[in-house]
């Protein structure tokens, strides 16, 4: 998935959206896993792991989210 940072924003809101459920979206770089994110159950902070360095971020602000994430696969 090629996401712009406006795009990316918007995702990453609608999933905080569904936050009652547990929706894990994967993304990817030259077709490999790079991070994983969710929206915490029940709240707006959204969860990135990354995979390769095995650590978890959370973050308040869905537009510092997306910029990290941005970052990452573009």
């Amino acid at each position: 998935m090629n996401l712009n940072l406006g795009s990316l924003k918007n995702f990453l809101e609608l999933l905080c959206n569904y936050n009652r459920t547990e929706i894990t979206h994967r993304f990817y770089k030259n077709n490999q896993p790079i991070a994983f994110a969710n929206c915490l159950r029940n709240t707006t902070t959204i969860q990135v792991t990354f995979i390769q360095s095995e650590t978890i971020e959370h973050y308040e602000s869905v537009e510092e989210a997306a910029s990290v994430i941005h970052k990452l696969i573009n």
